[in-house]
């Protein structure tokens, strides 16, 4: 590859990259202002978000079959304007069937850059480079995710303070019990979250700018042949490519029991106040960045499968912690922002390798669409993960808690699933192995 071709390359990457990281500040708000407040304003979309999670990998996965037509850059463009839309949306119109609606272009837009990023990236970086590449993607958006998460809830008891005019420390103390707030309490809580919400209009307005940047050609994202082909369905031939799907689903299935809700179970469940718990949930994606960081040296040691499954296995007891935050006393907020710091790191380590390693079983032009179905199959599981907590699981007692018992038992099965049919095969991949291992 010549210089100019590798710096349009690199250009390429850093572009998504800078946009992806605004779209992290809106991840983070996506999941915590946002819930709380539909939490409270439309119960129903709150206790099935993650069905609109499961939903928007759908959406998602639709637009990204059409890459190899549009390519990458018009794709994505989608993704802040949508956000945009959806914000103005969910503040100032006041009709139940926005609620559902606008999270769901809400969660498309934050989750098009997820579904993009695996071929994309793919396409701008070279082997020897792109787990690197993936980690400083990663990440970087996690920083965004901490940042919002951090400062989202913090930000909502200040114009919680500021219209009720009392202070900070007297707003976070009401918050502790919502259920406890008098109406008119209730009604200025709910619009201090709707004023965070508006502020990350602007945020999502300048996730758009970097992507109207982007260099691309069409061999970047399309191979160019003689004839026509359409989607290469021989790809299902190779154990490696469904086993990843029945691997991804299983993992989705078990994150979409506890992850959307973590806001919620520490808040209204555990007793935590609502800018403590902003706090301590930002911990977690805090966690995603430092391990993410050292990403690159614990696949190399360790090699891509054994660290994607591995260290999921360590995850578990963090989320025993969490479940049984309670029986910790006066130490409840310290061991439970421990269990979600280790469980977030641990669990998320080897993301590049989830994100990259699937897109080695096959060709570049069935890249798209194979990540497509990759989502598909986690948007599924992810529905049905929304569907039965809201009608079964959270309407028992001790619900929420139950959540983090079912999704270990998940992640034992997905790890050693993992672990026996990839290890041999694919641990060493781009590190000491050498032989093709397209599809």
């Amino acid at each position: 590859m010549d210089q100019k071709e590798l710096k349009r390359f690199n250009f390429n990457s850093w572009a998504f990259i800078v946009s992806y990281a605004f779209m992290g500040l809106m991840s983070g708000v996506a999941f915590d202002v946002l819930v709380t407040f539909l939490q409270q304003v439309n119960i129903s979309t709150a206790s099935s978000f993650s069905s609109f999670m499961g939903m928007s990998n759908f959406v998602c996965a639709a637009i990204l079959i059409l890459a190899p037509k549009l390519g990458y850059k018009k794709l994505i463009i989608t993704g802040p304007i949508m956000t945009i839309a959806a914000l103005i949306a969910i503040s100032f119109v006041d009709v139940s069937f926005i609620y559902p609606v606008a999270t769901l272009a809400i969660l498309v837009g934050v989750a098009l850059f997820d579904v993009v990023l695996p071929p994309y990236l793919t396409a701008y970086t070279t082997e020897k480079e792109r787990t690197k590449v993936f980690s400083r993607a990663l990440y970087i958006n996690v920083i965004g995710m901490v940042l919002a998460t951090w400062f989202g809830g913090t930000i909502a008891v200040s114009r919680f303070a500021s219209r009720l005019k009392i202070s900070n420390s007297q707003a976070s103390a009401i918050t502790e019990n919502i259920k406890g707030m008098t109406s008119h309490q209730l009604h200025e809580f709910i619009l201090a979250q709707r004023d965070v919400l508006l502020m990350f209009v602007v945020i999502a307005a300048l996730s758009l700018i970097p992507l109207l940047f982007i260099k691309e050609k069409k061999e970047d994202y399309c191979e160019e042949t003689k004839e026509k082909k359409a989607f290469d369905w021989s790809i299902f031939k190779n154990k490696y490519v469904v086993l990843w799907l029945v691997y991804y689903a299983m993992i989705r299935f078990g994150a979409s029991l506890i992850c959307p809700y973590f806001s919620v179970f520490l808040n209204n469940e555990l007793g935590i106040s609502r800018a403590t718990t902003s706090q301590l949930v930002s911990y977690q994606y805090f966690a995603m960045v430092l391990f993410l960081l050292i990403s690159p040296w614990i696949v190399k040691k360790l090699g891509n499968v054994i660290a994607l499954g591995g260290l999921a296995l360590l995850s578990i007891p963090f989320m025993l912690i969490i479940a049984n935050g309670t029986v910790f006393g006066s130490g409840m907020v310290l061991a439970v922002g421990a269990g979600l710091f280790f469980r977030s790191g641990f669990m998320n380590c080897a993301n590049p390798i989830m994100n990259s390693l699937p897109m080695e079983f096959v060709s570049k032009n069935s890249r798209p669409a194979y990540n497509s179905l990759i989502f598909v199959a986690g948007g599924v599981t992810s529905i049905i993960a929304g569907q039965f907590t809201k009608l079964f699981l959270f309407k028992i007692p001790g619900g929420y808690s139950k959540a983090y018992y079912i999704t270990a038992v998940i992640y034992i099965l997905s790890s050693v699933l993992l672990i026996v049919v990839y290890n041999k095969k694919y641990n060493r991949h781009g590190q000491d192995n050498k032989e093709d291992q397209t599809a």
